[in-house]
């Protein structure tokens, strides 16, 4: 945690990754997570979650990152498309 507020208060860096996810500061004084906002105390929170061993910890702060940039609607619908046709298919058999 300590790592993380450093980042906030230091100017010498702008972004960084942790877990696959990139962190950046924003102007007006949030984190862009993977190009999605969230504020200091969510950041901080999902920086402790991907920081975790648990691997299920790791998997819910990607979820809702991935939900906040709109990424898990699209990987939905993909996997939605992909279950529709496998079913047309064995329909038809």
């Amino acid at each position: 945690m300590e790592e993380f507020d450093l980042w906030l208060r230091t100017k010498f860096t702008e972004s960084f990754w942790m877990g696959g996810h990139r962190f950046e500061k924003t102007g007006a004084g949030d984190v862009q997570i993977d190009r999605a906002p969230f504020s200091v105390e969510e950041a901080r929170q999902l920086f402790l979650m991907l920081s975790s061993r648990n691997p299920i910890t790791r998997l819910n702060a990607t979820l809702i990152i991935w939900d906040r940039n709109g990424t898990l609607v699209k990987v939905l619908l993909i996997a939605a498309l992909l279950l529709l046709l496998l079913v047309f298919i064995r329909i038809r058999k």
